[in-house]
């Protein structure tokens, strides 16, 4: 289907597309927000001539900016740029309108759909029930005689990879008897405030798991300003899911609740180094309000926070293969995670500034939130695990940690 002319003005790439070479010579663009529903392949010579769309420019423009470099077909670009359009890989009004109804549809649900069932974990409760009773009897340390810990540091890589460190933080939470987890997860799709609360409910093939909605509102009353209230960050994003799956497999039979928490990012205190996250007044009001709405309400709360560490290679923008620096990364995550057993917060954060993250340790927000908010004065690291991606020479380390009173 033809959506526009050589002489049209053509709308832009969307910005969340991404992208991956192929093979050699081809790129394949994905829709991280599942807006499109396909892959689309092209030449990796055309994407710097799809950079220059912008909703001004036409075709028949950006061929005289290509004539003077090589051979430039306005035919063949107007095919790609209208297989782009149908495939809502376009910022045009038409998947806008898309978009906005997907985005209405999901806020009025009732309840969260398991968005990574089947994929990610198996979608049969029998065969998911095995799996997750195989990570919980590969750990060795339940029987450890630790008290129950108020918060603990877990995986949201895929079970299927993460099971040997998902399995020694669950069976320390099996210990708790609190009635409301809080879980602190990352948005990695996107970004649109400090905290993402959801108040839907979260199904699971093992049963949905209900959000404490009275703890959430009173938690937004009392806040001296104002949080989003579009969930669309928690559509199709893993963190937290991973983490109810878990919670109600341990505690199957038994009554409790939870508070999904996207938190934004701490960029330009960690990447970039500007100021202290200790001073920001606004993550002060989050975490405190929260504790203090917990307590009022009577609550038995718990923490957890869905964090992985390091994301290494070429699959992440590295120019090396993640196997030349394993070493390096386990000792960078063994000082990351002796901060997190220390329960310092502001440590946590200086060690990851210090080296300006550059190893990318993407769960820096939740587990910040959990330290400010769990009132832990200990901790003690039961696992760590590299996952070391040889064919696509990249690496993602990830680890467990319980936090005690």
């Amino acid at each position: 289907m033809k959506f526009y002319t050589r002489t049209s003005a053509l709308p832009p790439l969307r910005r969340d597309i991404s992208g991956q070479e192929a093979m050699p010579g081809v790129v394949a663009l994905y829709d991280d927000q599942n807006y499109a529903s396909k892959v689309v392949r092209l030449p990796m010579a055309i994407v710097e001539y799809l950079m220059l769309l912008d909703g001004r420019r036409s075709a028949e423009f950006i061929a005289q900016r290509a004539a003077v470099q090589r051979d430039f077909s306005v035919d063949d670009f107007m095919d790609i740029v209208n297989t782009l359009e149908q495939e809502y890989f376009l910022d045009s009004p038409r998947f806008r309108s898309l978009r906005d109804e997907r985005d209405r549809q999901f806020n009025e649900l009732p309840t969260r759909p398991a968005a990574h069932a089947g994929s990610s974990y198996a979608a049969d409760p029998d065969e998911l029930r095995a799996e997750l009773d195989g990570y919980l009897a590969a750990d060795n340390t339940y029987w450890n005689g630790d008290p129950a810990p108020v918060a603990v540091v877990a995986p949201h890589i895929d079970f299927r990879v993460g099971g040997l460190s998902y399995g020694p933080a669950y069976n320390a939470l099996r210990r708790s008897d609190a009635d409301t987890f809080v879980i602190f997860g990352v948005s990695h799709q996107m970004s649109y405030d400090s905290f993402m609360v959801s108040e839907k409910d979260f199904e699971t093939p093992l049963g949905i798991v209900p959000t404490d909605r009275e703890l959430i509102s009173l938690f937004r009353e009392r806040l001296p300003f104002d949080i989003t209230r579009n969930e669309i960050a928690h559509r199709d994003e893993h963190s937290i899911e991973f983490q109810v799956v878990f919670l109600r497999h341990i505690f199957a039979g038994r009554h409790i609740r939870i508070v999904p928490i996207l938190t934004g990012s701490l960029y330009e205190y960690v990447e970039l180094g500007d100021g202290n996250a200790g001073d920001d007044e606004q993550l002060t009001a989050l975490y405190e309000t929260l504790e203090k709405a917990a307590a009022e309400l009577g609550r038995n709360v718990c923490y957890i926070a869905g964090a992985d560490l390091c994301h290494v290679g070429r699959k992440f923008g590295d120019e090396f293969p993640a196997s030349e620096i394993l070493d390096e990364l386990r000792d960078h995550d063994s000082e990351t995670l002796a901060q997190i057993a220390r329960t310092d917060a502001d440590g946590f954060l200086r060690s990851l500034a210090a080296v300006d993250n550059r190893y990318r340790v993407c769960g820096v927000a939740p587990i910040y939130a959990t330290l400010r908010t769990a009132g832990a004065t200990h901790g003690r690291i039961l696992g760590y695990e590299q996952w070391d991606e040889t064919e696509r020479e990249s690496a993602v380390t990830f680890g467990s940690v319980a936090l005690y009173k």
